[in-house]
């Protein structure tokens, strides 16, 4: 016999179907908030041996560049504090951690890192030398031929509250102790810094794939494993398998020695290299590396 069903019955069953016809959607949003998209990009320095290639011919369109791909965090290299500041007024919602290399202040190139306020959070933040002495600002490692660091922050995803520790760096284009010597310390740092975090490095390493320090990055027994996300990338590699390009047209790229390293606390999603150079301008001498990434 089928009984009827009473008003404050019928009322739960709708609210218990209603609810259960949501939670698709939810589980979709979770998954789109854990995803992380990190860029790396040698932007070249202000110098006016570069003729029509200068900083103040570049800026505007390299900042367009940066806001048209969307990183949520990301490492440039070579940036002095001009370039610094211009690139602060025109990436609207990013700010920055970083200090000069010269100084720890304000001398010397930049090796900074840029987030979207609206997506992470800094917790804390540093930078170290890479030298037999670390933490004096301003020390010179091995036989490198100018002063070389690593800027870190700790960033707290804001909608996952997801934690993660991001480096860049730049390594010496000279000093071959120093690039081997510089991969050596950054293994030895990972412990000081991240801890059991999850771990994104990104930057100029003046290295390819084949170099000593780039085979200490990712060696596999390290207590922290990097891996090279452009090889890691489980769905989409597009773009050129090389980064410097220098601003003669007549040059043959052939080097990928920009990256992004990560833990395997990330899948790695894509990996591209945006080429530019089609559109008829130069916005530095290396090409932006960007990986999209999802939290495990």
């Amino acid at each position: 016999m089928n009984l009827p069903l009473n008003k404050p019955r019928i009322f739960m069953i709708l609210a218990g179907l209603l609810l259960f016809s949501f939670l698709p959607c939810r589980n979709a949003f979770s998954q789109q908030t854990e995803k992380l998209k990190v860029m790396t990009w040698n932007i070249r320095l202000d110098t006016p041996d570069d003729g029509i290639n200068q900083w103040q011919f570049r800026r505007d369109a390299l900042c367009r560049e940066i806001m048209q791909r969307k990183p949520d965090v990301f490492g440039v290299q070579e940036a002095k504090y001009n370039q610094m500041t211009d690139m602060r007024k025109r990436l609207k919602g990013y700010k920055s951690i970083g200090v000069g290399r010269d100084d720890g202040k304000k001398d010397g190139e930049f090796s900074a890192v840029f987030y979207n306020k609206k997506i992470v959070k800094p917790v804390r933040s540093g930078t170290f030398w890479l030298s037999e002495t670390p933490d004096v600002p301003g020390s010179r490692g091995w036989d490198a031929a100018c002063n070389r660091i690593v800027t870190w922050a700790e960033f707290r995803q804001n909608a996952t509250g997801k934690h993660f520790v991001m480096l860049n760096t730049h390594f010496d284009h000279m000093g071959e102790e120093a690039r081997v010597q510089s991969a050596l310390l950054i293994i030895r740092k990972l412990k000081e810094i991240a801890g059991k975090l999850p771990i994104v490095l990104t930057g100029d390493l003046n290295v390819t794939s084949k170099h000593k320090a780039y085979r200490i990055l990712t060696f596999s027994e390290n207590e922290y494993t990097l891996s090279d996300s452009r090889v890691r990338a489980d769905a989409t590699v597009t773009g050129p398998d090389f980064s410097f390009i220098g601003f003669d047209p007549a040059f043959t790229p052939t080097e990928l020695i920009d990256f992004i390293m990560v833990t395997w606390d990330f899948k790695v999603t894509s990996s591209k290299i945006y080429d530019f150079r089609p559109a008829g301008k130069y916005l530095s001498d290396h090409l932006p590396v960007i990986a999209e990434l999802e939290f495990r």
